[in-house]
């Protein structure tokens, strides 16, 4: 061969779709959250903000961000693992 063939993608179509899915799912178990839980993990999460900067846009403590910002994260993961295991992820 004058050029070797190119290697597969592991992106299919159906990887990409659950993918899309997944990201969806995020997105709505983001919104479901509590106000401060779903303020604090757009402004760490989403927006890519410093811990000090979403105390201060928040007025709120360093401890209470890390508690709201766990609690948050906990919520998604659980929630998105049931949601993947349900579509034959994980």
């Amino acid at each position: 061969w004058a050029e070797p063939p190119q290697t597969w993608s592991n992106d299919t179509p159906e990887t990409l779709l659950m993918r899309r899915e997944a990201v969806v799912k995020i997105v709505e178990i983001i919104e479901g959250l509590p106000p401060n839980q779903r303020a604090v993990i757009t402004l760490r999460d989403l927006e890519g903000l410093e811990a000090d900067s979403v105390c201060n846009i928040l007025d709120i403590s360093e401890t209470n961000q890390r508690v709201l910002l766990h609690r948050a994260r906990s919520k998604v993961r659980g929630l998105l693992e049931e949601f993947l295991s349900g579509v034959g992820g994980v």
